[in-house]
């Protein structure tokens, strides 16, 4: 008896297949129907593809004026940083030079004082030469 009674799925899947193309092949080539059925689709796929090349330009496009309106708007922020950035350092500068100013001022009211309680408290002592 033979062991292999039932035939391999794969090889009845590949001669369904197999099948379906050739009869696929009959139609198109030997059927006028056929031929007019394959004439329509090459024209289909023909405007299919003339479609996709306008779509694709048309991307193209959008996609080199969206890079240009990233420049620009690149351009303008680093502007403004600039911008922001000279303001900040003014402004800082500013509050140096106010600080010290103060700092120089509590030193010359520090030396004030100290000379004022030197006269009040030591009168009467000699200097030291």
């Amino acid at each position: 008896m033979n062991e292999r009674q039932h035939p391999d799925p794969k090889f009845l899947f590949g001669f369904f297949i197999g099948g379906i193309i050739g009869a696929l092949v009959i139609f198109f080539l030997g059927t006028k129907e056929g031929k007019k059925t394959g004439k329509l689709l090459e024209e289909k796929g023909k405007d299919f593809l003339d479609e996709l090349q306008e779509k694709i330009q048309e991307l193209e496009s959008q996609g080199k004026d969206l890079v240009k309106k990233g420049e620009a708007l690149r351009e303008q922020v680093v502007e403004q940083l600039e911008e922001k950035k000279e303001q900040l350092t003014q402004e800082a500068t500013q509050k140096i030079d106010s600080a010290l100013a103060h700092i120089e001022s509590l030193q010359e009211r520090g030396l004030e004082t100290t000379a004022t309680i030197r006269k009040r408290f030591f009168k009467n002592i000699p200097k030291k030469k």
